[in-house]
């Protein structure tokens, strides 16, 4: 019996060479002579001889030479790195494209049908570059981008005051975060293991109304049980099936959350489960959405000695703790719960009957006490730690910081397209090497300044709530008087639509008559044929009607004459296909 042995490819082979010169190399270094060790480890032998007498480096690499140098490799992965960092990273495509493009402004021959590099340089650059590797970016709106460390001081520092002045600092069962987030039934599938040939699907529940969970929990592990906000306008009580324990819930039009519904929460289910003593006062730290603001809620806050501070805006992903480590995995595990409905009841649709059912499990395991811990942890609440927000997270706020607009340069994104890019400084005429000069072009170090906005909030609340100056926006606005509507506003918000009519005018020709000539009823009296019988066109007894009276007019089938019916003659309406004679005619 015979076994076939495949050769070596390529790319073992090099392998092999470059292992066996190494040991050759070391075994002249022991006193082996060339000529043995080139036999002994299957090496050519004046490959060998090249590095034993220094006419070779010893760290030369056997195979082709790279595209780029060393240096000219660590300024590609630095400009790569950077633009990852502010948040405009590339993608492989777009690695290869940049590439090639740094090839050619540094004059390397390159094809002329070539459009960007190969596939196996990109991996050959990554492997020499392990640093390196391919990941999905996390989505950052535009708003949150811009929050900077200069934000973020101003609001530990307003923090820290806060803590200490009220001796809560080392008391985390007092420092609360309140949250809401939404679920819908259309959840999100796992990943499944499936053939290679196989085109995965996963069934998944119709897309349906969202239901808002508020949820709450402290820095010493402890959470408040959910509050659900259902969409709609009559509460039934078969929602809260399968609930957890303590919950509670309501009804909203849209929902989601709003002022009646926060302040609800706050006074009737969070006061239920967090005491409060007149000793130390309760921080509650929160987003500044509009629906959780209001003079009620400090006029409540303080007669609860409770402490509401809102926190910066745009900023919740890097500030608010249920953000950071709670909402995540509470997603997670409700997709996992929803995937496990669908199995057990094919066929069937999740309904915000079984919300509350497939997120008692959930929310337990998320609100967790090392989970709570962690999260504040993260963002520096407590432990107090000013530093815990890396500067990584906050490198893309950098290009905001200047608000000029300077000179423009182009990239190409993942289909070689051009797209206009910022650059940060005038480049100087001379610069130091082609590679300093193509990245600088490149390099994004300054953002579009973006039109002034119509519309400015009449207040920003920011910080403690029941601060002095907090309060007067609060009360300011509260008394801010409306502004009476005018006869002209009135005129403008009247939609135009068609005048009604009576019936049958609409299939007629009906002359519309200017200003001039419908200035009153004499000129149309004078202008307008009158009745053969009273001599006028109003009837002399039309005002003795106590109600609205139409006039209608007969024309006389023998002569031009025309006459009003039921005053003036016996007939009353004319029908169809038969003769009318006036008086005269008669």
């Amino acid at each position: 019996m015979f076994r076939v042995v495949e050769p070596p490819t390529k790319k073992q082979r090099l392998r092999y060479d470059r292992d066996n010169l190494q040991r050759a190399f070391e075994a002249t270094l022991g006193g082996v002579s060339a000529y043995r060790a080139a036999r002994m480890y299957s090496v050519p032998e004046t490959t060998l001889r090249d590095r034993v007498k220094g006419r070779v480096d010893k760290e030369a690499k056997v195979g082709h030479e790279t595209i780029f140098t060393i240096d000219e490799e660590n300024e590609l992965y630095n400009h790569i790195t950077y633009m990852a960092e502010i948040g405009f990273g590339y993608s492989k495509k777009s690695v290869q494209y940049i590439g090639k493009d740094f090839a050619e402004s540094l004059g390397k021959a390159m094809k002329s049908d070539q459009k960007s590099l190969s596939d196996n340089w990109f991996y050959g650059f990554c492997k020499r570059w392990p640093e390196l590797k391919s990941s999905k970016p996390q989505k950052l709106d535009l708003s949150r981008a811009k929050t900077s460390r200069e934000t973020l001081n101003k609001y530990y520092d307003e923090l820290f005051n806060v803590l200490t002045n009220n001796k809560i600092l080392d008391k985390p069962q007092k420092i609360f975060n309140i949250d809401e987030s939404g679920v819908n039934s259309e959840h999100t599938p796992p990943k499944i293991i499936c053939n290679k040939d196989t085109v995965p699907q996963n069934i998944t529940s119709a897309r349906s109304s969202t239901v808002t969970i508020i949820a709450a929990g402290n820095a010493a592990g402890q959470s408040v049980p959910p509050y659900y906000v259902f969409p709609g306008q009559r509460w039934n009580d078969d929602f809260m099936n399968g609930a957890c324990p303590g919950s509670a819930g309501e009804m909203s039009k849209s929902g989601w959350s709003n002022t009646s519904v926060f302040l609800n929460y706050l006074t009737k289910h969070f006061i239920s489960y967090v005491p409060t003593d007149s000793e130390y006062p309760t921080l509650i730290l929160y987003d500044g959405h509009r629906s959780h603001i209001s003079l009620t809620l400090a006029e409540w806050a303080k007669a609860n000695n409770i402490i509401l501070f809102v926190l910066p805006p745009h900023s919740s992903h890097l500030t608010q703790p249920l953000d950071v480590g709670i909402f995540g995995p509470f997603k997670n595990i409700y997709y996992q719960e929803c995937q496990r409905f669908m199995k057990l009841n094919p066929g069937l649709n999740i309904t915000k009957y079984n919300i509350a059912e497939l997120t008692s499990k959930p929310y337990l395991k998320a609100l967790s006490p090392e989970n709570l811990i962690s999260a504040f942890k993260k963002t520096g609440i407590s432990p107090f730690n000013k530093l815990a927000i890396d500067d990584s997270k906050i490198a893309p706020s950098t290009i905001f910081r200047e608000p000029d607009v300077a000179c423009e340069s182009t990239i190409h994104n993942n289909e070689n397209t051009p797209i206009q890019m910022q650059n940060a400084v005038d480049a100087p005429h001379e610069l130091e090497s082609p590679a300093v000069d193509f990245f600088t072009k490149k390099t994004i170090t300054k953002a579009l300044k973006p039109k002034p906005k119509r519309f400015v909030p009449p207040f920003k609340i920011t910080g403690n709530l029941m601060h002095e100056k907090n309060v007067q926006q609060l009360t300011a606005a509260a008394n801010k008087s409306v502004v009476p509507q005018t006869t002209e506003d009135k005129e403008k918000d009247t939609p135009k639509g068609p005048k009604p009519s009576t019936s049958g005018l609409g299939k007629q020709h009906v002359p519309i008559l200017s200003p001039e000539d419908a200035d009153s009823d004499e000129d149309i009296e004078a202008e307008s044929e009158s009745c053969c019988v009273c001599n006028r066109f109003e009837p002399a007894d039309i005002d003795k009607f106590p109600y609205i009276t139409l006039v209608t007019w007969g024309k006389c089938d023998k002569c031009p004459h025309w006459t009003h019916l039921k005053l003036c003659t016996n007939v009353r309406v004319i029908r169809r296909d038969t003769e009318f004679l006036c008086p005269h005619c008669e």
